[in-house]
This record gives C-alpha cells, structure tokens and sequence, in this order.
C-alpha cells in the first residue's frame, strides 16, 4: 500500500470560507469543491504546516502574514484503491479577501451558511459540518472514513500521551 500525504486550508473572513471549485477539465474530481491545498513535497513530509503555508500561496498569492490563527484541526484518512491518503486539514482567518486565481480552478469567498450546498468529496463535507459544528473546540480530530457501504466517518480526539 503507497501514501499519499495532502495538507488542505479552509480560510475565513468574517462569515465567509474560501473555497475552490475544481476546473471541469481537471483530471481528478472535476467540478467538486475544496478548501486551498495540494501534495506534501518529499521534504515537507514531517512539516505538513509548511506545505500548506506554500500552497495557500502558490495557489492565492496570500502570504503567511495575511493568514493568521491557522492550525491543524483535522487529519483525515481514507483509502483510493491500493494507497491511503491522509490529508491535514487547517483551518485560520485572513485579513483580506483579494486572492489570486490559479489554473487548478476558480477561487469564490462563500457564506459559512452557504458552504455545505457545494458538491464535496464525502470526506471533507464532513469535515467542515463537524468544524461548523463547533469552530472553538481547539481539540485536533482524526477522521477514518468508514467502508465505501457507509457515508460515515469515525472521529476520535489526537491525544498527546506526554501530558
């Protein structure tokens, strides 16, 4: 079994959540809604943090300086034929809305109460109905996607055993 390793952001402004819908000519999930985010390079491997840092600039010309609280919340797994992948899911505020838009697929602020009517991979609609659901727990949450059969995801808390 190979790995794929993925870091994704959900960026807030006010009420509002940065989302991209994925170019209709995309080879992978045309058409679905996302949060910013893409691989982890080789040597970003143990820092997960800074391929997500990269990526929200590369794919919104935001700097580090305009994303501010942005942590890990999520970590989600789940399998694609022979390799499981496991995407880090942060979520922070920006100071601005003016992003750059990019060749992967066009960037739209959406209403919070808005967000959950665009088409998602199972995984991450669950993920931001759970973070919706309670967007001051600072807990980060690792989430298993159950067998294909079931629409569900099991979550458990990431405890830190050195506490």
């Amino acid at each position: 079994m190979k790995f794929r390793n993925i870091a994704t952001a959900f960026l807030m402004n006010n009420d509002d959540v940065l989302l991209m819908e994925r170019s209709e000519t995309n080879k992978r999930m045309p058409g679905f809604w996302y949060g910013v985010g893409g691989h982890v390079e080789p040597e970003e491997i143990n820092d997960p943090y800074s391929a997500v840092i990269r990526e929200i600039y590369e794919e919104t010309g935001l700097k580090d300086y305009n994303v501010e609280n942005l942590k890990l919340k999520y970590m989600l797994l789940r399998r694609e034929k022979d390799e499981t992948v496991i995407n880090y899911v942060y979520f922070g505020r920006t100071n601005t809305k003016m992003v750059l838009q990019n060749d992967e697929g066009s960037l739209h602020w959406i209403p919070k109460q808005e967000a959950m009517n665009r088409k998602f991979i199972d995984v991450l609609k669950l993920a931001l109905e759970h973070y919706f659901e309670d967007e001051k727990n600072d807990e980060v949450m690792v989430g298993v996607m159950q067998n294909e059969k079931s629409t569900g995801i099991k979550w458990s808390t990431l405890m830190n055993m050195e506490q």
